[in-house]
């Protein structure tokens, strides 16, 4: 070999290892974005199958939380209950009993999607049914089932079934899915107004808190993040507290009711009260609750 061949060869080397380390680089991610693909499909198949199967067995495990609204503070006027948040779980051989919320949440497949609502809303609507007249549930609802369209005629059936007229039930949507959503998903809750169909925005502060979201959403109720439910003295916790009256301020203003989860103790109740809240639930209030229990809770309140 000349001199001239060997600077070649040893010239062109270091040229060769980047391009085909780059190359192998490429492959190696593009492998690893096929391998996530299948395990996402294979999750969403094992999702959907478990929750078709739970829905042919009907196997799901519904729960209820007491709301109650809070007499003003000063006013004299009694608290009472006013109805409750429906919790749809699912049993699991390890865990006990699990939310079948998270498993939706992400759900691909439509069809599930709505079988899933109609079920909701038909146990929502036939309970709701025989309790005081006053009384009203709160169903969360995923935002993309929320997006389907579907959601207004499901109702609507629910409610005919059950033999109630509109404003019983209410539709509660996460405020991190709304964020997500964007314009479709504000879209929708539109048409549900438009068809008279409440929408509570729940979890509100727990990531985000926009004021500037409430003016422009037709929402009937504002549920807080649990964990607003413990701030204490305003010295201690001024954001959180200034948060809760900023957004019972705007809410009241435009027409909507305020909740807050989480209430432990009475103390917590009384700081909530005078913050102007309307409505509370949590372990003081009454732990999530069979259809026997909230059903005698409801004949005692009747």
């Amino acid at each position: 070999m000349s001199v001239m061949e060997s600077s070649d060869f040893s010239d062109s080397t270091p040229v060769s290892g980047p391009i085909l380390a780059d190359s192998q680089g490429a492959l190696a991610d593009r492998r690893v974005r096929a391998s996530l693909r299948r395990l996402a499909a294979g999750e969403q198949r094992k999702r959907s199958m478990r929750l078709s199967e739970a829905l042919r067995d009907d196997a799901f495990c519904l729960r209820y939380l007491p709301r109650q609204r809070l007499g003003g503070a000063g006013q004299g006027a009694a608290d009472r209950i006013e109805g409750a948040e429906l919790w749809v779980g699912l049993p699991n051989r390890r865990r006990g009993l699990v939310s079948v919320a998270p498993l939706l949440r992400d759900l691909d497949q439509p069809l599930v999607r709505q079988e899933m609502l109609r079920f909701t809303l038909d146990a929502a609507a036939a309970e709701v049914a025989i309790w005081p007249e006053r009384w009203r549930i709160a169903v969360p609802v995923p935002g993309r089932t929320l997006a389907d369209g579907a959601v207004c005629d499901v109702l609507a059936a629910a409610l005919r079934q059950a033999g109630i007229g509109d404003g019983r039930v209410d539709l509660q949507i996460d405020e991190s899915e709304l964020v997500e959503g964007g314009a479709a998903l504000h879209h929708a809750i539109g048409t549900l107004r438009d068809r008279g169909i409440g929408v509570i925005l729940e979890g509100f502060g727990a990531i985000f808190g926009s004021l500037a979201l409430l003016p422009r959403l037709p929402l009937t109720g504002l549920k807080l993040d649990r964990r607003l439910a413990h701030a204490g003295a305003p010295e201690d916790v001024a954001d959180e507290i200034t948060l809760i009256r900023a957004s019972v301020e705007i809410a009241h203003r435009l027409g909507v009711a305020v909740t807050i989860d989480g209430i432990e103790t009475e103390a917590e109740m009384q700081r909530i009260r005078h913050l102007g809240v309307d409505l509370v639930q949590g372990p003081w209030i009454g732990p999530a609750m069979s259809a026997e229990a909230i059903r005698a809770r409801a004949r005692g309140a009747g």
